[in-house]
């Protein structure tokens, strides 16, 4: 690859990195400060979920620099990448998609109130599945592990499916069965990424038809009234909204262009492209997040307006 596309795929891996690194880092510092017993499962996710991000752009993004400039990649880092690629990537979208029933359960709730009072003592339940989509993330990537390899040191065969980026072209990864070729690499693979996309796609409609109810309810004159609990709830499923269009968008437009990466892989401007579609969600998705809870919202604006606050406080006026 030529310099100017090094170059490029340098400073767009650079911007990323920065972005997301400072919107997540920030998301998980004001997370743990406003934990509680009511919002521990909905902060535990938002916790996760930034955290997965961090670990695809140190790790996935950071790589992508190293073979960029001219450093290159060996097969320990081949393996690395392939595998957190497809790891980080399976876990931000199901963990995206908790959040979206977790709040979805909370506004039918509010929208549809139940007859007899709800168990709250459902809060292991929701920790132990947390944990347990961490390692079935691991079970379903690892499998790749050993079939990842560098092209060099790879057979004749070119049935492969190549990384995310033109960049590490030469980071392939080969079934040399061709039934383990198909039903984990072409189908499983795949299958792990679209049906929770499609099941969120579904939650979406969900979402925006009981906003619709509560909002014809309210302007009926039917409706009681919202306590602060009711209005993070709707305030959270206005955000959750367009996070899942924007998780829909990139992973589709990403896999497209990738399908057809052999097409395009003589433009330079191709791996900037992909690595802001993969990136892009961990990048837009920790500001979104922050304006879920009201307390983070608090948290953010003491959190930017330290300085300020430290100088009124100092006043003899106060």
């Amino acid at each position: 690859m030529d310099g100017d596309a090094g170059t490029s795929e340098r400073v767009v891996c650079g911007v990323v990195i920065s972005i997301s690194v400072i919107g997540n880092v920030l998301l998980i510092y004001l997370t743990k400060r406003c934990l509680s017993d009511d919002s521990r499962i909905a902060f535990t996710l938002i916790f996760s979920l930034a955290v997965v991000h961090l670990l695809y752009n140190l790790v996935v993004n950071v790589l992508k620099i190293i073979y960029a400039s001219g450093v290159g990649l060996n097969l320990a880092h081949c393996k690395i990448l392939t595998f957190t690629t497809i790891y980080a990537t399976s876990l931000a979208i199901w963990f995206t998609l908790y959040i979206a029933l977790l709040y979805s359960c909370k506004l039918c709730r509010i929208v549809h109130p139940p007859t007899e009072a709800s168990s709250t003592n459902c809060q292991k339940c929701h920790l132990v599945v947390i944990f347990a989509l961490w390692v079935v993330g691991f079970a379903v990537s690892a499998p790749v592990l050993p079939f990842t390899g560098m092209a060099e040191n790879l057979n004749g065969n070119k049935t492969y499916q190549e990384n995310s980026s033109v960049i590490c072209a030469e980071c392939k990864t080969e079934y040399r069965n061709y039934h383990m070729e198909i039903f984990y690499g072409k189908i499983f693979l795949v299958a792990i990424d679209v049906l929770p996309l499609l099941i969120m796609f579904l939650v979406s409609f969900r979402i925006a038809y009981l906003l619709w109810k509560h909002k014809k309810a309210t302007c009926g004159g039917t409706w009681i009234g919202n306590n602060a609990t009711e209005i993070e709830v709707l305030k959270a499923c206005k955000v959750i909204l367009p996070l899942i269009f924007l998780i829909i968008a990139f992973w589709i437009s990403h896999f497209i262009l990738r399908c057809y990466l052999k097409e395009f892989h003589s433009f330079y401007f191709v791996p900037p492209v992909l690595t802001v579609l993969s990136s892009g969600y961990s990048m837009v998705s920790p500001y979104l997040l922050m304006l879920i809870n009201y307390t983070v919202i608090i948290k953010m604006k003491c959190f930017c307006c330290v300085k300020k606050s430290s100088v009124v406080s100092t006043s003899p006026y106060v």
